[in-house]
């Protein structure tokens, strides 16, 4: 049986967004596709939690956008590489900053253990050494094995954040390109799933993971991000995509892309949520 937390968490901070937007509360159903292994079948049936509320049920799809290729491998040893830095630099970086590490998926992705252990006892000597002649804002460089890793040195008022090494993803080469190309295999795998739902009487919705911070305000015309051919069913048979932001599996922004009929060119504040806790 197929447990995954992240879109377990992400159905269910919808279903808080859908109590903001809608004042009704949501329960988790069933699990279809858990339940049936059927590729036919969606993630999550939810029903209104009171039986008398005459609304539909919602069938929901769940699936992670990447901004490139091994994104997600390249996200899991991130969190490793940057957690054992920042053991090595206990103590040694300015408490009145953080700092964020910037490094290129070729050093860490599909490289060995002990090729990621002398990355980190590298540039971790590095970091230190340098993180003290940054200020606020300021950049610094390095080659390691012919690719260039970046520090960033930031301010921050909330103190418990100061002090310490945190990450940021790298941005494709063609960002553009890829950001079309990823959400368009994404609504191709997904899009005929809910559109059989919907035409069963459910309503619909689509929740795409963002784990890079690169697709969480789509600015896009939303047909170039659509496959042509579903370009009508998208309109008429969808009823919400949302566009999450993660770290760690646990959601930490919704943002309402498509709500029926309505496909936010400029998503607006009332349709960005923070859920973070």
């Amino acid at each position: 049986m197929r447990k995954r937390k992240n879109e377990t968490n992400a159905c269910n901070d919808f279903i808080t967004i859908l109590h903001e937007i809608k004042g009704v509360e949501y329960i988790i159903k069933c699990r279809p596709e858990e339940s049936n292994s059927k590729t036919e079948d969606v993630d999550f049936i939810l029903a209104p939690k009171n039986k008398k509320v005459q609304l539909p049920k919602i069938a929901v799809e769940h699936t992670i956008v990447e901004a490139h290729n091994e994104q997600i491998a390249y996200i899991k040893y991130m969190y490793k590489v940057v957690e054992k830095i920042n053991q090595r630099c206990q103590d040694k970086l300015p408490t009145n900053n953080y700092f964020e590490l910037v490094i290129p998926p070729a050093l860490i992705v599909d490289t060995s253990k002990e090729s990621r252990e002398q990355f980190v006892k590298t540039i971790s000597g590095w970091i230190s050494d340098t993180a003290e002649t940054l200020n606020a804002d300021q950049t610094a460089s390095r080659l390691y094995d012919g690719h260039k890793v970046w520090l960033i040195c930031g301010c921050e008022s909330v103190s418990e954040l100061n002090g310490k090494m945190y990450w940021t993803s790298t941005r494709p080469t063609d960002a553009d390109k890829e950001r079309q190309d990823r959400f368009r295999r994404a609504f191709d795998a997904k899009l005929p799933k809910l559109i059989k739902y919907k035409e069963k009487g459910f309503a619909t919705a689509l929740l795409l993971e963002d784990i890079s911070f690169s697709h969480a305000l789509p600015k896009d015309d939303w047909k170039d991000l659509i496959p042509t051919q579903y370009h009508s069913e998208f309109q008429l048979k969808i009823d919400y995509v949302v566009i999450f932001v993660s770290i760690k599996k646990k959601m930490i922004i919704g943002n309402v892309w498509k709500e029926g009929s309505q496909i936010y060119a400029e998503i607006p504040d009332s349709r960005r949520f923070s859920l973070r806790r």
